[in-house]
């Protein structure tokens, strides 16, 4: 019984430091607040597929 509880909190440590991980990887990639980026030079605002 104590190799089930140890493998079962090593599974549920792992997804767990996973999804911190991941949590923490999106955080630092979003631009910070209200830092827009510059459209493409040449492009049109309204239809963005017509140079």
């Amino acid at each position: 019984m104590g190799m089930i509880a140890f493998y079962a909190g090593l599974f549920i440590g792992i997804l767990f430091g996973l999804l911190l991980s991941s949590l923490w990887a999106f955080s630092q990639g979003k631009p910070k607040a209200g830092a827009l980026s510059d459209p493409a030079e040449g492009y049109s605002q309204v239809n963005l597929l017509e140079p």
